[in-house]
């Protein structure tokens, strides 16, 4: 997200809160249970629908529109990576998750959090637990979702070094 790195954070939390867990089903209906009923009514997540879209439709991150588009940019690019769902990419994976999640008799708040993805290719996965307590403070299964990011340095590091990278293969 460039400059506007610093909002993911921000991002993460409103995805977070948006999904978690019940505090009761009346002055304090929300989270989980309401996405729920969302998915219910309306199909948020479906297959074939981006998780980009879906998380549009819910107004999650629409600090302003700079931040929004490159946040939307961000999802947008997560079918370009694998996952550790076999057969799916990353974008077709947190759907598919999120989708039986909240279908299920008993669906767990959802975690998203993310994974430095440097090094080991494992690591430009998007990662799904299906059930996992990623927050020490809380005794509360959460269905996890990690997506892969890096620093900007790492990423311009990344595209600087790939013309010499094909230029070198050419000449082979």
């Amino acid at each position: 997200m460039k400059e506007h790195d610093i909002y993911i954070g921000t991002m993460l939390d409103e995805l977070n809160l948006r999904f978690a867990p019940s505090q009761g089903k009346d002055s304090h209906f929300g989270g989980i249970l309401e996405m729920v009923d969302l998915q219910k009514e309306f199909k948020i997540f479906k297959k074939g629908r981006s998780f980009k879209t879906s998380c549009a439709v819910l107004n999650l991150g629409a600090r302003n529109n700079e931040v929004k588009n490159l946040w939307q940019n961000l999802l947008g690019n997560l079918y370009r990576h694998g996952s550790n769902q076999k057969g799916l990419d990353g974008d077709a994976a947190i759907v598919g998750a999120l989708i039986k999640n909240l279908a299920s008799k008993t669906p767990l708040p959802v975690f998203f959090t993310s994974h430095d993805m440097r090094g080991d290719k494992a690591n430009t996965e998007v990662k799904i637990i299906d059930k996992s307590q990623p927050i020490h403070y809380l005794e509360q299964d959460y269905l996890t979702i990690s997506i892969p990011m890096q620093p900007i340095s790492a990423a311009k590091k990344s595209t600087a070094t790939k013309p010499a990278a094909k230029k070198a293969a050419a000449k082979k």
